[in-house]
């Protein structure tokens, strides 16, 4: 009896050691990001961490924060440069200044298309953009996107540049986005996305511009009632990790978070093309006013010139001019 015990309490204790010791080998990783739970940016999100703990058979699990749950985007950038944060998302803007060059995806009516953003990112120009962030303690992991980025506003609607004059406008803190909008004749007010709707409620600002499903995920409509398809500038999302955890991983493990990443990328573009029209109807049966057909030729007249010699005289002319040239 005493020997069947013995046997059974090793047992236990070999199990309880395994159960323990497969648990050690588990890597969690906290994703946060700004973007409401409705938008691509999330439900991508959702993917890739679905598709890194089956590629890596439970050896990674991924957590997704977002909502700005774990701070707006200045604060968990810093959080994954110091490793506090494994992973986040967020505007190229905001990490403008760790690579200065990454200004260039943010001039107004750079991109004629989404195929010219995609072919940007995805080719040599994108790869030299990622690389960069080495530097900063940032391995990034893809391009996916914020996206095309419209105006709202609550008192007018916008077709012309005498439209937006005088507004007082939430604008990210990239000095490209603020400078277009001085530019413009408005005020731009960066802000947190988290606290914008408060503002726009509160009269804080008249107007915002994010790519619709943000807008319409973050149910500015309910505060907003014009929305003008600008569509005058482009948002690539770097999505990055601490360099030194990524740097950690085994190869094989590496592999899992770009391919991962890589597809979550696919998959968020393909929702965005696909919820555009829904979207676009959803907001006007809220109530909002929706201006379909726009003609960029006078914003960007007004804007352009300025924008790119700016731009030049930080980062010299060969990025844009490669941009350009990109068909």
């Amino acid at each position: 009896m005493k020997h069947r015990n013995f046997l059974k309490l090793a047992l236990s204790t070999a199990l309880l050691v395994a159960g323990l010791s497969a648990n050690a080998q588990v890597t969690k990783i906290r994703f946060a990001h700004a973007g409401p739970e409705a938008t691509s940016q999330h439900q991508a999100a959702l993917e890739f961490a679905k598709l890194v703990k089956e590629r890596s058979g439970g050896k990674l699990e991924v957590q997704v924060f977002p909502g700005s749950q774990l701070g707006n985007d200045s604060t968990v950038i810093g959080a994954v440069r110091g490793g506090t944060i494994e992973m986040m998302m967020a505007g190229s803007g905001n990490f403008a200044g760790l690579v200065p060059r990454l200004d260039v995806l943010d001039i107004p009516f750079l991109f004629r298309d989404q195929p010219h953003a995609y072919k940007t990112v995805d080719g040599d120009i994108g790869q030299s953009l990622m690389k960069g962030l080495e530097t900063g303690g940032l391995k990034q992991l893809a391009f996916w996107e914020v996206g095309f980025r419209s105006i709202t506003t609550k008192n007018r609607a916008v077709r012309t540049p005498a439209d937006v004059k005088g507004l007082k406008i939430r604008t990210t803190p990239n000095p490209t986005h603020v400078q277009a909008w001085k530019l413009l004749g408005t005020n731009p007010v960066p802000m947190p996305l988290g606290e914008l709707y408060q503002a726009l409620e509160a009269g804080a600002v008249d107007a915002q511009e994010h790519p619709i499903d943000i807008t319409y995920a973050s149910k500015f409509y309910e505060v907003q009632k014009h929305l003008t398809m600008t569509r005058h500038a482009f948002t690539a999302m770097p999505v990055v990790f601490n360099k030194q955890k990524f740097d950690a991983l085994s190869p094989e493990l590496q592999k899992v978070l770009l391919s991962a990443a890589s597809d979550g990328k696919l998959l968020q573009r393909n929702l965005n093309q696909k919820n555009e029209a829904h979207i676009i109807a959803e907001l006007k049966k809220n109530g909002m006013q929706v201006i379909e057909t726009f003609d960029p030729a006078p914003f960007k007249t007004l804007v352009n010139d300025d924008l790119r010699k700016s731009f030049i005289a930080k980062n010299g002319p060969e990025l844009l001019t490669a941009v350009d040239a990109i068909k």
